[in-house]
């Protein structure tokens, strides 16, 4: 299974191409705004928060406001397909993680080799496991996270940010490259957080406990205080969490049960200062660390010609000592806001970085082959990879007010990414761990790798009338990149060369809207979006393989429909999108050697659609499904992946479905809620091969919560139900063997059935 970045890839792939070419050949037959909810009356701030709240009295669906459009806005106003999961949502469900809540939201997947380490895919836009860079952008507030480029592993370390103290999640679909740059191909996560209360001191504990069937024990805790240091003015927002998230694999080959238990602890500090009602100051800190002692090792083994596990549906084969797997998330950012009345200033300054630490075992690839070769009976291989992730970024914003005829934005955006990468193959003995001394078999290191991106953009909406407006915006980009390396080792050579690349990528966005009234809108989307181009990973001149690769880029084509009907008490947001997309960088392979190249195009449509709907008081009910039919529009070019025209795009269902309740109701002088929400995910094809051969295909799967709870006073009690029929849904595969087609495959899972139960109050 794929478990490291693309430079990690490169080398091991051209070292197994060597090794293994006769089994392959045998193969081949802000504005700040937040999601605006008026609390329920009787019950506190955070019992209340969130759509999901109800009075008792309420007829219609609470307003959620959002900023993906960089105000604040309701969301039925925003001519482009979002979806919302508010605080109370994620907070009932008992979610802490994307397996949580991603198949909760129409048009997205998640391809996960385990917590930590996972993909997000919208609307289809995915290449596999393998690609090196995302396709789908992570914002936290008005700051981007993660890395831009390769050399980082930024398609897999999607930040997973605990949502203890977050407000709301939006995702936005379809390509975001005008306002929110690159790497936004499928669209954006943008986890929004609770701002500081400059009014009202307030505070925040809950404790959890969790079991999960076959598995462990998870416990969890987290606080929250805000304190107004300056009434009115300045306020200070802290949060912290702690948790253990039970594991539920054994390793067979070395007895140790629950491998892939995981600790998570974080926390949130922010500050907000506001001297006037026309500037505001609001800076905050973000740290969390996930370490585990197994989860680098993956899942389970499967048998990929019957998808059966060879061992047991919570079982694994791994070396000792190997599967440390430890990442650490920091950011800093601090956004100011002026209103000079016939314009905003945003200025938006962030600093992050990523720690990444593991060690992966690679005894059934490298044993068989490298055994022999040093006279080892039991010899076991691993390698041990480092990266750190250093980024800044800067964004100046400029926007008219939103209520005038010509309604205007240009902002100019800047950041700068440095990346290390020390990778190294350890030879030991696979029973004991012990340490086997031989020569250097591979030490690579990778960097610095620099990425520095300047770009301007701007957008102008005429508002034609009071009903029909146009919007069109651009964005220009300059993107350059310095790659170096140097590696040693008898399974790679001696070398060490540095590499540049630039590149100027353009994107659009037309974006006409009409409003039949004041509850129905339908709206045109034309946008492009891009992923930018770099200096290859370990190709050096001479080899005969390309120095560099381009940018590649996609155009989506959307129209949709919002509308509230039955007075406001159900919403329907519909839409039908088809996307271009070409140049896709792909994994190729010249003279033994792998680098990352463009391949052709491919071309994803369907339709999504979203419905929610206040039949009674108290009572709230939603369902959204997405046809999504993601496909190659020409034969990848030879000596990449293997895929032909027609073939599906890697771990793309075609059918994705939800259906949700949420129930409030009295008692007495306590309250209660109930719901829970079923989740669909179609049938799906796995990886393109290496070679020619068969694909492997993952069946479709369901999953089940329910949850239930109390609340008296400032009290909450509840008590909650994941994957409730304990289904076995894989999420992603990979063999473990040289051989493509080879046994067996390492297989993720999503968490087995989990019981929760959970305490909490408010002061």
């Amino acid at each position: 299974m794929y478990r490291s970045p693309y430079a990690r890839r490169c080398i091991c792939l051209a070292v197994a191409m060597a090794l293994a070419a006769p089994a392959l050949l045998r193969a081949q037959d802000n504005d700040g705004g937040q999601a605006a909810a008026p609390p329920a009356a009787g019950t506190t701030r955070r019992h209340a928060a969130g759509s999901q709240a109800d009075d008792g009295k309420t007829t219609r669906l609470a307003t959620i406001i959002v900023t993906a459009d960089k105000r604040s806005e309701p969301l039925q106003s925003v001519p482009m397909a979002v979806s919302v999961l508010t605080q109370t949502q994620l907070d009932r469900q008992g979610a802490t993680s994307f397996s949580d809540y991603v198949g909760q939201v129409p048009g997205l997947n998640a391809i996960s080799s385990g917590e930590g380490w996972t993909q997000l895919v919208l609307r289809g836009i995915t290449s596999g496991s393998h690609q090196p860079n995302a396709t789908v952008g992570t914002y936290i507030d008005d700051s981007p996270y993660g890395s831009s480029t390769i050399y980082a592993a930024g398609s897999m370390l999607t930040p997973d940010i605990d949502p203890s103290d977050l407000d709301h999640i939006e995702v936005l679909r379809g390509p975001q490259g005008t306002l929110y740059g690159s790497n936004t191909l499928g669209g954006l996560v943008k986890f929004v957080t609770t701002p500081p209360d400059t009014t009202e001191a307030s505070a925040h504990v809950g404790v959890d406990a969790s079991s999960v069937s076959g598995g462990g024990n998870g416990f969890g805790t987290h606080a929250t205080v805000n304190i107004p240091l300056v009434k009115d003015t300045l306020g200070l927002r802290v949060n912290a969490y702690a948790r253990t998230d039970p594991g539920y694999i054994d390793n067979v080959s070395t007895g140790q049960t629950e491998v892939n238990e995981a600790t998570v602890r974080g926390g949130r500090a922010q500050l907000l200062w506001t001297p006037s009602d026309k500037v505001s100051l609001r800076f905050s800190a973000l740290a969390q660390n996930l370490g585990s002692d197994g989860l680098a090792n993956g899942g389970i083994d499967i048998d990929p010609a019957t998808i059966r596990p060879v061992h047991g549906w919570d079982k694994q084969a791994r070396a000792a000592g190997t599967g440390l797997f430890k990442v650490k998330y920091r950011l800093y950012d601090l956004t100011a806001s002026v209103d000079m009345g016939w314009g905003k200033l945003v200025s938006t300054t962030s600093y992050g970085t990523l720690r990444l630490n593991e060690n992966v075992d690679y005894t059934a690839a490298y044993g068989p082959l490298l055994n022999p070769m040093f006279g080892l009976s039991d010899g076991g291989y691993s390698e041990a990879q480092s990266i750190a992730l250093n980024k800044v970024t800067q964004e100046l914003r400029l926007q008219s007010p939103k209520e005038q005829t010509w309604e205007w934005r240009t902002g100019l955006f800047f950041t700068h990414e440095r990346t290390v990468d020390l990778q190294d193959m350890a030879t030991f003995d696979a029973g004991t761990g012990t340490p086997i001394a031989l020569p250097t078999l591979l030490h690579v290191s990778v960097g610095p790798a620099l990425f520095t991106e300047w770009a301007g953009y701007g957008d102008l909406t005429w508002h034609a009338t009071d009903r029909f407006s146009v919007l069109v915006g651009a964005r220009y980009s300059d993107d350059r990149t310095t790659y170096t390396q140097a590696n040693t080792g008898l399974l790679i050579g001696d070398a060490g060369f540095t590499l540049r690349s630039s590149d100027q990528p353009v994107t659009y966005l037309f974006n006409p809207s009409y409003k039949f009234g004041d509850d129905t809108m339908a709206y045109l989307r034309v946008a492009s979006g891009f992923r930018p181009g770099g200096a290859n990973v370990g190709v050096s001149p001479g080899m005969g393989a390309p120095l560099t690769f381009d940018p590649d880029k996609l155009v989506n084509y959307e129209l949709g429909l919002k509308t509230m009907l039955l007075d406001g008490r159900m919403s329907l947001d519909m839409d039908a999108f088809y996307i271009d997309w070409s140049k896709v960088q792909l994994t190729s392979t010249v003279n033994g050697i792998s680098f990352l190249g463009n391949g052709g195009k491919a071309v994803s449509k369907g339709f999504e659609a979203s419905l929610r709907y206040h039949p009674a008081s108290g009572l709230t009910l939603w369902a959204n499904a997405s046809y999504t039919a993601a496909r190659l529009a020409e034969d990848n070019p030879a000596g990449s992946v293997y895929g032909l025209k027609g073939n599906p795009l890697p771990y793309v269902p075609k059918w994705n479905a939800n259906l949700g309740a949420d129930y409030n109701f009295p008692l007495g002088s306590w309250s209660g809620f109930v719901g829970g929400n079923f989740s669909y995910v179609g049938r799906r094809a796995a990886e393109f091969n290496q070679v020619p051969a068969p694909r492997v295909y993952l069946p479709s799967y369901n999953n089940i919560n329910l949850y239930a709870g109390v609340n008296f006073g400032d009290w909450m009690f509840k008590v909650y139900a994941k994957n409730l029929a304990n289904r076995h849904g894989i999420t992603s595969v990979w063999p473990e063997t040289l051989n493509p087609m080879g046994s067996p495959y390492n297989a993720t899972l999503q968490t087995p059935r989990t019981i929760g139960v959970s305490a909490s109050v408010d002061f």
